[in-house]
């Protein structure tokens, strides 16, 4: 991304969020990417660290907490591994074990769900673990980073002969002290190392009644520091071994080196992932600490940010006490892919520049990777290039004056700025004469237009107002003023110019009237009836803003009392339907109960020979018809419910299945008249209007009525003789057992039996476990159990019938 001049970054507040994000950085390498971070111009490279933020900011919010953490830096250690021969210090090998263990951590997280987070999944794949340097560096070195005693054998037998050797000496010398004390040659001092070996202090004018050596005298002359000749061989001995240890330390550090050596790329690939991953953590956070959303990125030019607050005043504002906090004033403005000039005009000190700054910073996060404080239906395009003149350039060395300046800046910017780059402009014009400066930038500002570049300018002059009036692909558009605090509101409002409210603003500052009124005549009747009618124009669209938001407020409120009373309508329907089934069904019970009855005054009459066959038919006719009548009543109910959910958005034509929208009726559109409509539903014309009317998918035809259930009772299934106590179902499937059970039980039932057995056989018990649930079901069962052993057992039910 082309950006000019090199300045921009700190004037648009960029530096001050790049500050931000180091704070949140983990490691010297993070540091130092966020210091070379800049925006991109490439559109899949941006939507890539997007889609990364956006990954890392939900990452970060989950319940577990992400295991990347701080990490120290390698890369010095990696680099001096790589010369044969050499040692790097024993505090490293800490380092480098931190970072495998952080490298394994962090993938192990990240491969948990990969698709949750595919971009960060696929920066982990990067990560090489290195278990077996790990264990290797854990043999060797302790948790505070010191080496291990039993780091290797031989240093595990220097280092318990040399505690011995040492003890072995501090009894020596302990003893020795305090022989000399009974003896009045030493003072209050204890025994200390003077050249690596343990002496005693001894007052001066004893110094030749001890047996020992001198290694030291006091400053003052009067206390000599002496090994006694006695422990001569154990620190002569201590010194050795301290020796070896050395020596076999080197050893282990030369080969814990050459580990670290031979696996130095992956090392390096590692700790360059996890880099990546904080620097994206880090922006993250920002965003996070911001309240920010990834924006849209726009594919046709349209730059619209709704609910938009500007970065750097946020943060600002974030690192005050709270109580000194200021209310920031959201931005809402939106330019249509045709509209490639914004001309913002309005007062000083309106908040013409920070609009214009925070369309500029937000392009700059979003181009850099960052969620931006802004809706996240905002859209912004990605810019190849953002130039900026912003503020006094006035440059002392160059001889240059704040109008050669910006003359320099626009000359620039015009040998670079490519299609499609963003230009922000603030007080064009400003710095020279009005009349000549104001058609300079009017030129500038087409010769951007005219190579599709986006461009937003902040001005006072009334030519610029002019021009993006009438300019096709320009557009004004201004900060709002309240006339009656005479205060700005920071407002914007696209469409309208604004006036600089100067005499307004004088005015509030006590300016004596007769140097406002003299100033009046001086700027001109013509001036002066175009600002009038832009302060008309400000205040008749404030009160237009206002009736607005009214209206939509009722709008709101009507909307929500009318969904209140059509829900409060459907739950009375709903609650119709409920009573009306609840009473069907009830009604139904009750047939199937009266039918039960009247089948087994049919067996007994069957069973006495005494029924006429013919009377015996027609009473079963007439009780299945009356059920009939039922089922259908309920069926039609489900339908209804069913015809709820499909709604066509079609207007109901002749022929068409409709439903009324008040309620669940339905049925079939059959005549029109106007206004008026005829439904005809379950027999009735109903006459309703058209508009009450909705289309609706026609219920399913059943072609055939659905087989009543019912017991066929004859000379076929019962005999005079009467019927069997036992009923063998031993190998049969579970759906033609529990058939011929229904059967069974319904006649001995009928047959006025008190109880019978069902012979299912052991097995697997799955038939048994089958007829056990349908008994469990039955109303007419009393109880059932399982026979005695002697009579069959678990593969046989007794059934108690009432």
């Amino acid at each position: 991304m082309i950006l000019y001049p090199n300045s921009l970054l700190e004037k648009l507040g960029f530096e001050h969020v790049r500050e931000t994000t180091l704070r949140a950085t983990q490691s010297v390498q993070s540091h130092e990417r966020i210091l070379e971070l800049l925006p991109l111009s490439f559109p899949n490279r941006v939507r890539q660290l997007l889609n990364q933020t956006q990954e890392m900011i939900t990452l970060l919010s989950g319940s577990d907490s992400f295991a990347l953490n701080d990490f120290p830096d390698i890369r010095p250690h990696i680099q001096q591994s790589r010369v044969e021969g050499t040692l790097i210090p024993l505090y490293a090998f800490s380092e480098v074990l931190k970072v495998c263990a952080m490298s394994r951590l962090v993938k192990q997280q990240l491969k948990k769900d990969p698709e949750l987070h595919p971009q960060l999944f696929a920066i982990s794949e990067a990560i090489v673990p290195l278990k077996e340097l790990e264990s290797y560096i854990k043999g060797k070195i302790t948790e505070t980073g010191e080496l291990r005693d039993d780091a290797s054998p031989e240093l595990k037998s220097i280092r318990k002969r040399l505690n011995s050797r040492k003890n072995e000496l501090r009894s020596t010398v302990n003893r020795l002290m305090r022989q000399a004390t009974k003896d009045g040659m030493i003072g209050d001092e204890g025994a200390t190392i003077r050249n690596g070996r343990m002496v005693i202090p001894v007052l001066a004018e004893y110094k030749r009644q001890f047996h020992g050596f001198i290694h030291d005298v006091s400053s003052t002359g009067q206390t000599v520091y002496m090994e006694p000749a006695e422990s001569l061989h154990l620190n002569n001995e201590i010194r050795q071994l301290q020796a070896e240890e050395q020596i076999e330390i080197e050893r282990i550090l030369r080969e814990l080196t050459n580990h670290i050596r031979q696996n130095a790329e992956f090392l390096l690939q590692n700790s360059d992932s996890l880099t990546e991953l904080d620097v994206i953590a880090a922006k993250a956070k920002v965003s996070v600490q911001l309240n920010a959303e990834i924006p849209i990125i726009s594919e046709d030019g349209r730059l619209k940010l709704k609910k938009a607050f500007n970065p750097n005043l946020m943060l600002k504002n974030l690192e005050l006490p709270v109580a000194q906090r200021a209310e920031i004033v959201p931005l809402f403005l939106e330019m249509l892919p045709n509209e490639r000039c914004l001309m913002i005009t309005g007062p000083n000190a309106g908040g013409k520049s920070v609009a214009m700054k925070t369309v500029g910073l937000c392009a700059l996060m979003m181009q850099a990777g960052y969620a931006i404080p802004a809706d996240p239906t905002s859209e912004i395009p990605i810019f190849p290039g953002l130039f900026v003149d912003l503020g006094d350039d006035q440059s002392i060395e160059n001889d240059l004056s704040t109008f050669s300046s910006r003359l320099q800046w626009m000359r620039e910017s015009a040998e670079a700025s490519r299609e499609g780059s963003l230009v922000l402009i603030d007080e064009a014009a400003a710095g020279t004469d009005p009349e000549e400066g104001g058609a300079l930038f009017q030129a500038f500002i087409e010769w951007l237009i005219d190579r599709e570049c986006t461009v937003m300018v902040t001005t006072h002059h009334g030519s610029l107002k002019v021009f993006a009036h009438d300019h096709p692909y320009a557009v004004n558009g201004s900060m709002e003023f309240d006339q009656v605090s005479l205060s700005p509101t920071y407002r914007f409002k696209k469409g309208i110019p604004g006036s600089s409210y100067a005499f307004e603003i004088a005015q509030r500052m006590n300016i004596p009237d007769e140097i406002l009124n003299r100033s009046r005549t001086l700027l001109g009747e013509s001036k002066r009836n175009m600002e009038s009618l832009i302060s008309e124009l400000e205040v008749k669209s404030q009160q237009a803003e206002e009736l607005r938001t009214q209206y939509n407020d009722l709008v709101s409120k009507t909307k929500a009392e009318r969904n209140r009373y059509q829900n409060k309508l459907a739950s009375i329907d709903r609650e119709k339907e409920k009573i009306r089934e609840k009473a069907l069904k009830e009604a139904k019970s009750i047939m199937d109960s009266a039918n039960q009855k009247v089948e087994r005054a049919v067996q007994r009459i069957v069973e006495q020979q005494k029924a006429d066959k013919a009377q015996i038919k027609e009473i079963r006719s007439e009780i299945e018809e009356d059920r009939g009548h039922i089922d259908e009543a309920i069926e039609q109910i489900e339908e209804r419910k069913e015809a709820v959910e499909r709604v066509s958005s079609e207007p109901p034509q002749i022929g068409d299945f409709v439903r009324f929208k008040n309620g669940h009726t339905s049925g079939e559109l059959v005549e029109r008249k106007g206004n008026n409509a005829v439904v005809q539903a379950d027999g009735l014309r109903l006459k309703t209007k058209y508009r009450n009317l909705v289309k609706v998918e026609r219920p399913k035809q059943h072609q055939q009525k659905k087989a009543r259930s019912s017991v066929l009772i004859g000379e076929s299934t019962l005999n005079s003789g009467g019927i069997s106590p036992t009923l063998d179902i031993r190998g049969q499937r579970a759906d033609a057992a529990l058939k011929n059970v229904t059967q069974y039980l319904d006649t001995a039932i009928f047959s006025g039996l008190a109880s019978v057995e069902i012979i299912h056989g052991k097995g697997s018990g799955i038939l048994k476990d089958q007829v056990h649930s349908y008994l469990h079901e039955r109303t007419d069962i009393k109880k059932f159990e399982l026979a005695n052993e002697d009579v069959g057992g678990a593969g046989c039910t007794i059934v108690t019938l009432n």
